[in-house]
C-alpha cells in the first residue's frame, strides 16, 4: 500500500554556469574564508581546507582544481616575495598552496582507487 501525496517537494535546481562552477567557487570560498575571515589560524584554516575533500569525493568532482589553484598560489606567493617584498604574506600563500595541494593529492587518490574499484 503506498501513500499519494498531494504536492510534490520542489528542488531547487541551479543554473547551469552556477553547477559548473562551484567547484571552483568553492575552493575560491575557502581560501577567502582562511585569509580574511580566520586571519590564517592554524586549525581554522586547516579545517576549511580539509572540509573540500568530503564534498569533492562525494560529488565526484576533479581533484585535479585544487592542484590548480595551489599552483597559482604558488605563482602569487614568488610574485608577492619578489616585488612587494611582503614575506608574511608569501608564507601565508605558500601555505595555502600547501594544504590546497594536500586536498588535490586526497582527492586524486579516492579517485584512483574508485576507479580501480570500478574496474575489477
Amino acid at each position: 500500500m503506498s501513500i499519494k501525496y498531494k504536492y510534490k517537494p520542489k528542488y531547487i535546481e541551479l543554473p547551469d554556469y552556477l553547477k559548473n562552477n562551484l567547484p571552483y567557487l568553492l575552493v575560491l570560498i575557502s581560501i577567502i574564508l582562511s585569509h580574511f575571515i580566520f586571519k590564517g589560524e592554524d586549525l581554522k584554516t586547516f579545517l576549511s581546507f580539509l572540509l573540500l575533500i568530503p564534498i569533492y569525493v562525494y560529488l565526484k568532482w576533479d581533484g585535479r582544481i585544487p592542484v590548480g589553484y595551489a599552483l597559482l598560489m604558488l605563482i602569487t606567493a614568488a610574485i608577492v616575495l619578489a616585488f612587494m617584498k611582503n614575506e608574511a604574506l608569501a608564507n601565508q600563500l605558500a601555505i595555502y598552496a600547501y594544504w590546497l595541494l594536500v586536498v588535490g593529492v586526497i582527492c586524486l587518490t579516492i579517485e584512483y582507487l574508485r576507479e580501480q574499484k570500478n574496474s575489477a
